[in-house]
This record gives C-alpha cells, sequence and structure tokens, in this order.
C-alpha cells in the first residue's frame, strides 16, 4: 500500500494547477515499512537545516517549495489477526532564493501528521516557524571568520535566554471555538488536496502583499 487512500496520485492530479514548472510528487527511496514522495525540484536546500540537501522546485518569484508524503506501515497481532496501521506525514516547506542561489533559505513549514492517536499532544496539522535559522547561520558564519567565533559565542548566550519558538507546532486549524480537538484525522485524498490547495493560495497571497 504505497499510496494510502490515493493521497499522492490526487495531489499530483489537482495541484499542478499551481505551478508553471512541472510538478509531481514522485517515489523516494524509504525502508521496507516505509513509502515516501518528495516533489521534483531543480534546485538544491535544506529541510530543517540538519537533515541532508532536498530538491525544491521553483514556485513563483523568488519563492521555492518542497513536499514531502510519508506513509509508515506498523503490522501488529490481535489474537490471530494481522492489523496494519498506517501513520500519514505531510511536509510542506517554503524557501526563498534566486536562481542563481547554491542553498535556498527555508522561512517556514507546514505539517499534518496523522498518527492515529486521539492523544497526540502537537496541533495537527501545524506550523513551523524556521526563517530565524538562516539569520543564525549567516552570523556564524561571519564570526567565525572575522573574530573567530567570539559573537557566536554572545548569540549563544542570548539564545538560552529566550524559547526556541522552532519547537512549537503553532495550530493551524484547532477549532476550539466549537469546542473540537486541535487534532485532524486525515480521511480522504480530496480533503489532503484540498488543504494543500487552499494553504498554498493562501500563503501566496500573503507572500504576494
Amino acid at each position: 500500500m504505497t499510496d494510502y487512500l490515493g493521497i499522492v496520485g490526487t495531489i499530483n492530479k489537482e495541484c499542478k494547477i499551481l505551478f508553471v514548472e512541472t510538478f509531481r510528487l514522485a517515489p523516494y527511496k524509504g525502508h521496507h515499512n516505509i513509502y515516501i514522495f518528495r516533489i521534483e525540484g531543480s534546485s538544491t536546500a535544506l529541510n530543517r537545516y540538519d537533515s541532508e540537501p532536498v530538491k525544491v522546485l521553483k514556485w513563483f518569484d523568488k519563492y521555492w517549495l518542497f513536499i514531502e508524503v510519508k506513509f509508515i506501515v506498523e503490522k501488529s497481532k490481535i489474537g490471530q489477526k494481522l492489523i496494519s496501521v498506517i501513520h500519514t506525514n505531510i511536509s510542506i516547506s517554503v524557501y526563498e532564493g534566486e536562481d542563481s542561489d547554491e542553498i535556498k533559505t527555508q522561512l517556514f513549514r507546514a505539517e499534518w501528521d496523522d498518527f492515529n492517536n486521539p492523544n497526540e499532544l502537537h496541533s495537527q496539522p501545524h506550523w513551523h516557524i524556521t526563517s530565524s535559522q538562516a539569520v543564525e547561520r549567516t552570523f556564524e558564519e561571519y564570526s567565525n571568520h572575522f573574530d573567530n567565533g567570539d559573537f557566536v559565542s554572545l548569540l549563544e548566550d542570548h539564545r538560552t535566554k529566550l524559547f526556541d519558538v522552532k519547537k512549537i507546532h503553532f495550530a493551524m486549524n484547532g477549532n476550539w471555538q466549537g469546542d473540537q480537538s486541535h487534532i485532524h484525522t486525515i480521511k480522504s485524498s480530496e480533503q489532503v488536496s484540498k488543504w494543500l490547495k487552499g494553504l498554498l493560495n493562501h500563503i501566496r497571497v500573503e507572500l504576494e502583499k
């Protein structure tokens, strides 16, 4: 079951109209029980800054996208019956950079992780704000080059006094006013594609202001 609920197929069909360049989520390397699909991009970026480089696709102007859909299949036995549970993880990252930039800058990330856990603490879907990492890295590179890292020590001291907002899962769809949970399960491919299209259209309106 590599494309649970047909999510990847529906995204490829419904979301290609949002891009000038050819848009497609293609199979990527996984494990025996992990199936990964990633956007086919034309430039390089760092996802989460501590992982391997990924390929990003030109979206519009100086903005780029990385999209990954991952399905994790967990099998367990209940009596003599073998049960499969699917965990779905969707990640969308927005980057900024010129065509000539070797590495694009990650601005923020939107994620929807369905762990089939009604007691999940983190809001689903949610935002992560990551743009500060690019600024920090620029200062670190400058400091290491010009003052042997003295400024980095001051920066690290300042970091310890502030809460790291990158750790927060900022709620995107928490319907607390309707007495509903902050957790939304993934029930259909259409639900996901509508969320993704609405999300990208809204982000673009904000970026073009």
